[in-house]
């Protein structure tokens, strides 16, 4: 812990310095809340049969979506950018020399990135919900706890697998944005998944965002409990061991691969 704390520390501390680019990062969030407000009085106040299931506001399933999926790109783009830069440092083949197994130094170092994930979060839903009239009383909030902290689980194995995949192709871009724009097509990021095709339904249950999504809308707009949302929560559990293990199983392999080759120095 003290270890976690101490990357903690040093990644807050960087984070302050830059003060510019930190408050400029907050009032980027606070102008995407701005556009929702004019989408929201585009689309009109009046409920939508669509989403009925969540209390019927579109601003309110779109702003729970978006908040959410802020954290998937936490996960998606830390990891693989503390890959390259160390590559293209030329501290990779140190860090991997460390008596700290590497996986564990990626997480340390993407724990600020995760609390500033939460935090956001949390300005998303409480502005978000004073700023379109949203009504959170009914919440669960406990519930909206245990699914962020699945949800954080289940992406940072695919964040790590991902590491991996960068340490040996050293740039996949491209790749990224492909299952990313997937990602949000299946998973309801945007719309209710109950108006895609059934294949495309089907491909949306293998992805752990579709569930955390859909528990999510219900414990903040209905207050659903725990046990209400109980498939949901073993479904993302079971998410996040199968993901966290193939992570960072993955993400050790290519670490062998790239020792055996050679290219740790290679970008």
């Amino acid at each position: 812990m003290m270890l976690a704390w101490a990357f903690f520390r040093r990644d807050a501390i960087i984070a302050y310095s830059y003060r510019v680019s930190f408050v400029a990062q907050l009032l980027g969030n606070l102008l995407v809340l701005g556009l929702f407000y004019y989408v929201g009085r585009a689309i009109g106040s009046a409920p939508l049969p669509a989403f009925a299931p969540y209390g019927g506001s579109f601003v309110a399933f779109l702003l729970i979506g978006i908040a959410l999926t802020d954290c998937v790109g936490v996960s998606l783009v830390s990891f693989a950018a503390q890959i390259r830069e160390a590559q293209t440092t030329g501290t990779l083949e140190a860090t991997v020399m460390s008596p700290v197994r590497l996986p564990l130094i990626l997480i340390y170092s993407s724990l600020w990135n995760y609390f500033m994930c939460g935090v956001r979060f949390v300005l998303y839903l409480v502005i978000g919900s004073r700023l379109y009239g949203i009504d959170m009383s009914r919440g669960n909030f406990g519930s909206a706890l245990l699914i962020f902290l699945l949800t954080v689980l289940c992406f940072m194995g695919v964040g790590i697998l991902w590491a991996g995949i960068v340490m040996l192709v050293k740039r996949g871009e491209s790749v990224m944005t492909a299952g990313a724009s997937l990602v949000l097509l299946v998973s309801g990021v945007l719309f209710p998944v109950d108006l895609l095709p059934h294949w495309l339904r089907t491909i949306g249950d293998l992805v752990p965002l579709t569930h955390a999504l859909e528990g999510m809308r219900l414990a903040l707009l209905k207050g659903a409990s725990a046990a209400d949302l109980a498939d949901t929560l073993m479904a993302l559990g079971s998410f996040a061991i199968v993901l966290l293990t193939l992570g960072i199983g993955s993400f050790e392999g290519a670490v062998s691969i790239a020792k055996h080759t050679g290219s740790l120095t290679q970008y």
